[in-house]
């Protein structure tokens, strides 16, 4: 792997995980513990999305020398870190009930 590319695996790394500890914090429970999952399903996504299915629509920017669809990458990131932490609201909502009714 390229030197630079590593500049570009760092910078969607610190991306991703902004992202979803963001959303993961706005969307709650407010514990550390509940921005795991938004904050993996958002790197994931800049990974599987951006670069090995090149899906990405909108203004390329050059970052580290690779051309990427930054907008798009990070919306997408957002997207799927706020859908993980939604279900992940729920699941744990479901559980509190459960054990409150039981």
């Amino acid at each position: 792997m390229p030197l630079n590319a590593y500049g570009v695996l760092a910078t969607f790394m610190a991306a991703g995980t902004a992202i979803g500890s963001a959303i993961g914090w706005l969307v709650g429970p407010r514990r550390w513990a509940v921005v795991i999952a938004p904050v993996l399903a958002a790197i994931a996504s800049l990974g599987t999305l951006g670069h090995r299915l090149r899906i990405g629509f909108g203004p390329t920017v050059s970052l580290f020398g690779f051309e990427v669809h930054l907008l798009s990458d990070l919306g997408f990131a957002a997207l799927f870190a706020l859908v993980t932490a939604l279900a992940q609201r729920g699941a744990i909502r479901a559980i509190r009930d459960r054990r409150a009714a039981g």
